[in-house]
């Protein structure tokens, strides 16, 4: 903006532009953790698709991304993997496994990390991670750390209510399971 500072005729003395603020970049810490479709880092327009929902989908070490779902064992395994491990028999944790169309991983995100006996569940979250990730499948999994593997009733809501969202949006809820320490439980 150009402010005039004194009106004589044929010149115009002008305030010196001050620089344009430089926008910051947000920088996030380099953990091994972020976005990915089919192997690779989501652009920025993808980014920009749900911008309320900053999603860090973990890769590397936690499981194999050539990984193809095969079995309920081998994913009950990846799972075991990523979930922490003192915590199976301590707390309860959500987390969701997002596939592309030939059931490869894309990712496995924690969902939540709860309380002894319950753990809250954002179906919302979800959906719009899996909107982001262009997930075509999704299975989720969480603990009980009493050993039990009985769904609960809420389990039980929880699973009807993903279900109605992922016709919704035309993503394929392959399962549900319920792991312990030792064992494991599939809601199908």
């Amino acid at each position: 903006m150009v402010k005039i500072l004194s009106g004589i005729k044929g010149t115009k003395k002008v305030a010196p532009k001050k620089p344009a603020p430089t926008a910051k970049k947000k920088t996030y810490k380099a953990e091994k953790e972020f976005i990915v479709i089919n192997g690779t880092k989501a652009s920025t327009a993808l980014s920009k698709a749900v911008p309320a929902v900053k999603v860090r989908v973990s890769r590397g070490k936690s499981y194999d991304p050539n990984f193809i779902v095969k079995t309920n064992t081998d994913v009950v395994a990846a799972f075991r993997k990523f979930f922490t491990a003192n915590k199976v028999e301590g707390q309860e944790q959500m987390a969701v496994m997002y596939l592309a169309r030939g059931l490869q991983v894309i990712g496995i995100y924690m969902h939540t990390v709860g309380a002894m006996t319950a753990v809250m569940v954002e179906t919302k979250l979800i959906m719009a991670t899996a909107m982001q990730l262009a997930a075509e499948n999704i299975i989720t999994c969480h603990n009980h750390p009493s050993g039990n593997l009985t769904p609960s009733d809420a389990d039980y809501k929880v699973a009807a209510l993903l279900s109605k969202q992922c016709k919704l949006f035309g993503i394929g809820l392959q399962d549900n399971l319920i792991i312990t320490k030792t064992s494991f439980r599939s809601y199908s």
